[in-house]
């Protein structure tokens, strides 16, 4: 178990879990809450590499000691909660703001201080400066061409090579824990669903499992797999569009198009079984709102066959292109070291050689009883990257196809008791990763609920895959990452 102590200064700190190799455990995540006197308290939940998290809860009302040069993966989270509770954090290497900008005002913490009217500020932001002969910067966004959402990006770069990559997202950052806060365990479920639009469904059971932990219900078995077949669905179709974007990237725009035209067929199917296209308003807690009909559900599988046949082809074209080889391979390398020391997740982790899935590690219904592959490469490059997303598309739809075939009879709801105090978490694998939430409730009311997202854990990997490459190849590798802007400035 880890050790709670006090160092040398009135810091509380903590002694990471070891994980059976002997390394320090994997960070999962890291937060803050309020105690019923509004005493302030640190979360630190770690993988270990057991069937169930690790978590550890330190008083933080004198501030806390921080684990960032110990646990890199720690660093942006002691920053959020520096910003988030205004906790003290001794030692940390870079306690700039992470999620305010210029605007926001010193000493207004949001978590823990009314936010209503705050006043407008002027501060100062000074990013990494690179010196030396031939170094130059250049600075791409907030704003973007096209669609995408706000970020920026500082390259210092000699020539067309980067040196150094610095991020600053948060531009779009909309306060969502904060506005669990309040709600009832009912009503969070569609805050949950507007945190990463792409991956809504992930997030709505994630919300959702997080809120049965907490009331100690297990879900009807066929809630279960409609649920199973929604989560692979969208996996599915986030591949899809995945690498379809890459060879938007690199130009190969016939293939590009018809994987958009297959994701838009899944999509279309979605809305004919479901009518919703990315299964928003189906997951609630205690199962699915309304049941599907088990004869569109066949439709459904029947159309995820054909697309993943098409997909299948249209990968083997595109991976075995020799120019697309030349621009993926060897392109935004992400060593399995700087991966492991970052907490890195998802398809990105695997591609780096990291063995992990939730589905598999922390199995939550029904993917306890599902047999399927995990596929990992130790490339950690584009192509790795891409070669990933096409092996679990096709694993996806065979999944897909085994549960409405295998779907029980039954209801699709159950009750849920959500008086008295509750406490509970959930992680789900998302498209992108390893989804977490945790949450408590008083007298059916959310008092927190923490979302760790994928994207935020996987955004500081980035600058070191994208450091010696050229500046042109950082849409491709930025792309191959797939990381959500609004999934990170929840």
């Amino acid at each position: 178990m880890a050790r709670v102590s006090k160092n040398q200064s009135s810091e509380a700190a903590i002694a990471p879990p070891m994980a059976k190799d002997g390394a320090i455990a994997r960070l999962v995540t890291l937060f803050g809450s309020l105690g019923r006197n509004r005493d302030k308290r640190v979360h630190y939940v770690f993988d270990a590499g057991d069937p169930n998290y690790k978590e550890i809860i330190l008083p933080a009302e004198a501030g806390i000691h921080s684990i960032a040069l110990r646990v890199p993966a720690a660093a942006w989270y002691e920053r959020e909660l520096h910003d988030q509770y205004g906790v003290e954090i001794a030692g940390h290497p870079d306690l700039r703001p992470l999620i305010f900008h210029e605007n926001w005002p010193d000493g207004v913490h949001p978590m823990v201080d009314a936010v209503e009217s705050v006043p407008w500020s002027n501060r100062e932001y000074r990013f990494l400066e690179v010196q030396g002969i031939g170094i130059a910067e250049v600075a791409v966004g907030p704003v973007h061409a096209g669609i995408i959402e706000p970020g920026h990006f500082r390259f210092s770069v000699v020539g067309d090579t980067v040196l150094n990559l610095e991020l600053r997202h948060f531009y779009t950052h909309k306060g969502a824990e904060k506005l669990f806060e309040g709600r009832s365990c009912n009503q969070g479920t569609l805050i949950a669903e507007s945190i990463s639009g792409d991956n809504c469904f992930a997030h709505a059971v994630a919300y959702s499992q997080a809120v049965e932990n907490a009331c100690r219900i297990d879900i009807p078995p066929r809630a279960s797999a409609i649920r199973l077949i929604g989560l692979e669905l969208e996996r599915l179709v986030s591949h899809i569009s995945d690498v379809g974007g890459l060879c938007t990237d690199v130009g190969f725009s016939v293939a590009a198009s018809y994987a958009t035209r297959i994701k838009e067929s899944l999509l279309q199917a979605s809305s004919r079984c479901c009518n919703t296209r990315y299964w928003r308003g189906i997951a609630v807690p205690g199962g699915v709102r309304v049941d599907l009909d088990t004869g569109k559900l066949l439709e459904l599988s029947r159309e995820v066959a054909e697309a993943a046949r098409e997909f299948s082809d249209l990968a083997k074209l595109i991976l075995t292109t020799p120019s697309i080889q030349n621009r993926f391979e060897t392109a935004g390398i992400l060593r399995q070291d700087v991966a492991r020391d970052l907490a890195v997740v998802g398809p990105v982790a695997r591609a780096s050689g990291m063995d992990l899935d939730v589905r598999r590690d922390h199995p939550y219904a029904p993917y306890d009883q599902v047999q399927f592959d995990v596929p990992v490469t130790h490339y950690g490059d584009v192509m790795a990257r891409a070669r990933i997303r096409v092996e679990e598309a096709a694993i996806s739809a065979r999944i897909i196809q085994e549960a409405v075939n295998g779907l029980p009879a039954g209801s699709v709801l159950a009750s849920l008791d959500t008086l008295g105090e509750l406490q509970g978490s959930s992680a789900v694998e998302s498209p992108r990763g390893e989804l977490y939430y945790w949450l408590e409730a008083r007298d059916g009311r959310l008092t927190r609920c923490h979302v760790k997202s994928p994207s935020f854990q996987n955004w500081p990997a980035m600058p070191f895959a994208v450091a010696g490459n050229i500046i042109a190849d950082f849409p491709l590798i930025n792309k191959s990452f797939n990381l959500s802007y609004s999934g990170c400035d929840r």
